[in-house]
């Protein structure tokens, strides 16, 4: 006799009958709750089998595809905004302070950027009390709208020159926070840094309510200095509108020459200053600090100081305004006190140790500058 097939010996298979029945209950009940669910939702209009298709677990669903083609994948796009120099101009000419009109037509202005910032230039005839506020007013302004342009751009050097190309005034703002109201004193406090000429200020009156120069001195796009003649010289400013020269940035951002483009006009007067020259030699000497020398003979305009001098010798250099004049601190990149607390750059003329700034000593022609790094310590 076979025996019974159970996992229960002794009772016949009943009780593993019996076990069964409460999952056939349940089952029974889930079908019919489905069922019911499937009406309902058949009744709202939707397909109760969705979840069976790959569908129901996209959160996103995949754009179409053209016939015979796959679906694209989808591309993230970063859109910069941009700059020209076009635009720069163009917001020149709509410029305005404080609720004051201090706009200049694009054609006269020649606007230079950089990833660093923006360099305006401006040959203008006004008088300087007006030409100093206007500057200030402009350069501001035109910080206020690059800040608004989003696109990281640093500060705004503003050049106003005379029709020879002589700067008269160089003031720099930083595009975050550049003052937004103000006098002529505040804004030029206000500023990074500014330089004005020897004969723009001297027309500022007998007691200007502010310095020649301060902060520290603008540079241009390449780092090297803004020549600005700090003395008065014989002649004084061409505010004749004959021409206008770009001496200081061109598109790339470097030194330019006379680049000139003809206004039409007389030629007489104050721009017979072009052709007076005086010539010198300079020596700028670090071989105390390991840094070799080298020397050059230059041909500079009349008024010319030391400090031009160096500006025009093809040297690198840092300098920062002081209240005494110019001070250089670093040439070549061999800085102040790199070899000692006392080291740094000193300089003679003629042989003899100068003992006013460099940029108040006057060059007459003729002279023999020497820089050298003086007070190294082994």
């Amino acid at each position: 006799m076979a025996e019974p097939d159970t996992n229960l010996p002794g009772d016949g298979g009943k009780k593993g009958a019996r076990a069964w029945r409460p999952v056939v209950a349940v089952l029974a009940a889930v079908t019919i709750a489905f069922c019911a669910w499937s009406a309902w939702q058949y009744a709202q209009g939707n397909d109760p089998l969705t979840f069976l298709s790959g569908d129901a677990l996209q959160t996103v669903a995949e754009p179409a595809a053209a016939d015979g083609q796959a679906a694209a994948t989808p591309q993230i796009t970063i859109t910069a905004n941009t700059v020209t120099a076009d635009d720069v101009a163009a917001a020149c000419a709509g410029l305005s302070f404080d609720g004051s009109n201090v706009s200049v037509a694009a054609d006269d202005v020649k606007a230079v950027l950089t990833s660093d910032g923006v360099w305006v230039e401006q040959a203008t005839t006004d008088d300087a009390p007006a030409m100093v506020d206007a500057t200030a007013r402009r350069a501001a302004a035109l910080a206020k709208w690059a800040a608004e342009q989003n696109v990281g751009l640093a500060d705004v050097t503003w050049i106003s020159e005379d029709a020879n190309g002589a700067v008269r005034l160089v003031v720099r703002y930083g595009c975050d926070g550049a003052p937004t109201s103000g006098d002529t004193p505040a804004l030029l406090s206000a500023a990074e840094g500014y330089a004005i000429s020897g004969d723009a200020y001297a027309q500022l009156g007998d007691a200007p309510a502010f310095a020649q120069q301060g902060g520290e001195a603008p540079t241009l796009p390449d780092d090297s200095a803004i020549t600005v003649v700090q003395k008065k010289t014989v002649d004084g400013e061409a505010l004749t509108k004959t021409k206008t020269t770009y001496r200081v940035v061109d598109q790339n951002g470097k030194n330019v020459s006379s680049k000139s483009d003809s206004a039409g006009g007389s030629t007489s007067g104050a721009s017979s200053q072009q052709g007076a020259t005086v010539t010198v030699s300079i020596t700028v000497d670090g071989s105390s600090a390991g840094a070799g020398s080298s020397s050059a003979t230059l041909t500079l305009p009349a008024g010319a100081t030391v400090y031009d001098a160096l500006a025009s010798c093809g040297v690198s250099f840092n300098a920062k305004a002081t209240g005494y004049g110019m001070y250089v601190s670093s040439i070549a990149g061999l800085a102040e006190k790199e070899h000692g607390g006392m080291s740094g750059w000193m300089y003679s003329v003629n042989g003899s140790t100068a003992d006013i700034a460099c940029s108040s000593y006057v060059l007459s022609g003729g002279e023999s500058i020497y820089w050298w790094y003086a007070n190294v310590e082994y």
